[in-house]
């Protein structure tokens, strides 16, 4: 290939655009949709010129971001089809990503969901420098799966000399990533939920769990409200942040409603594409930020105050007793005697004292015969 022929491919390169998520604010249609429109708009500040082959000899190309106008709003992407030609003025019409005909498709959406501007890949493969060495590098790697575009390691053309062997090293470890199977897959949804029973009858003080967090982002915190702390089965306190299956319990000082909540964020992508019969099909990631919130709640309440013990004691009936006068000359002692066989009526108090009366008579009497009877035997 001769140096005008890669000239001309690079200038073509330029004008093949896959937008990266994360510059996406102005986008008027979410991942997914298929009524926009896209017209190429030249570089962007983030390119540089590298040496590499499509497999007909070196050349040199321009490789990073390029502008796109997308329906009205201008955003930053890169080339997914070298050999189309392409036009500024020419719309582009959008097209679901899983039906564009592009080699290595779902390697290519993972490179633009990872990647710059996105981010710098994943542990172990992380990409470095400037953000034109970063740009330059993700694009080379896109051309090698999509059209079998092979960077060289290095160039003894000045013009390539400036951070050049950072952009090698970067698309060194863009390869090696699609290798391991680093790569995330588009879409990325974001989900978190605390899972637990909050039905309970809670005293102050009382540990109330386990809870389990239950999402798809690295870590969420944790935040206590209504007076509420968290900690561990012990009753130690729970050191956050918590992952995924991390277990808590909560308790409350106080009688109220005690709370746990968290927001999980991150990155929710999708592919936009863009096609023409005749012109270079173009894609982009497309980022949403995305929160979701989970919470619960547990209420204490203050147990009842102890009311004073009822005793029921069965009715009594009490007899009132008029109080009895004792006087000596009045006290009547009432005797019943049963009646005699021969009918007669019952003796009275009257009687008695009249049988009394005889009686003493009688001893009287008797006394005096003894009294008589003893002198006259003396006499005799």
């Amino acid at each position: 290939m001769t140096q005008r022929a890669a000239s001309r491919r690079g200038l073509a390169a330029v004008a093949c655009l896959a937008l990266a998520a994360g510059l996406v604010g102005g986008l008027a249609s979410p991942a997914g949709a298929t009524d926009g429109e896209a017209v190429y708009k030249g570089a962007s500040s983030q390119v540089l010129k590298v040496s590499g082959s499509f497999g007909e000899g070196s050349g040199h190309y321009d490789a990073g971001l390029m502008k796109l106008d997308v329906d009205g709003s201008e955003q930053l992407g890169y080339c997914i089809d070298f050999f189309d030609r392409t036009s500024t003025t020419t719309p582009l019409s959008e097209e679901e990503w899983g039906s564009v005909d592009v080699a290595n498709r779902d390697t290519v959406g993972r490179i633009l969901g990872a990647y710059h501007p996105i981010g710098t890949g994943p542990e172990g493969h992380v990409i470095e420098g400037t953000d034109a060495q970063k740009a330059a590098a993700t694009q080379a790697a896109i051309w090698h799966f999509t059209n079998g575009f092979d960077l060289d390691e290095g160039v003894g053309d000045d013009e390539l000399a400036t951070g050049y062997a950072v952009v090698y090293a970067n698309y060194l470890k863009i390869l090696a990533a699609v290798e391991a199977g680093a790569l995330p897959e588009i879409g990325g949804n974001v989900t978190l939920s605390i899972e637990g029973d909050t039905d309970v009858e809670a005293l102050p003080g009382q540990l109330v769990g386990p809870f389990v967090v239950k999402t798809s982002v690295a870590s969420v915190e944790l935040v206590p409200g209504g007076g509420g702390t968290i900690h561990n089965e012990d009753g130690s306190a729970f050191e956050g942040p918590a992952s995924d299956g991390d277990v808590f319990w909560i308790t409350a000082a106080e009688a109220g409603t005690a709370s746990v909540s968290a927001v999980a964020s991150g990155i929710e992508t999708g592919v936009r594409a863009f096609t023409h019969p005749h012109k270079q099909d173009m894609a982009f990631v497309v980022a949403t930020p995305v929160e979701v919130p989970a919470s619960i709640e547990v209420t204490y309440s203050t147990p009842p105050t102890t009311a004073s013990t009822t005793t029921t004691v069965p009715e009594t009936t009490t007899t009132t007793v008029p109080a009895t006068t004792t006087t000596a000359q009045h006290a009547t002692t009432t005797t019943t005697v049963p009646s005699s066989p021969g009918g007669s009526l019952p003796v009275t108090g009257a009687q008695t004292l009249m049988l009394v009366g005889v009686a003493l008579a009688l001893v009287a009497a008797g006394v005096g015969f003894a009294v008589v009877s003893k002198r006259s035997r003396g006499e005799a």
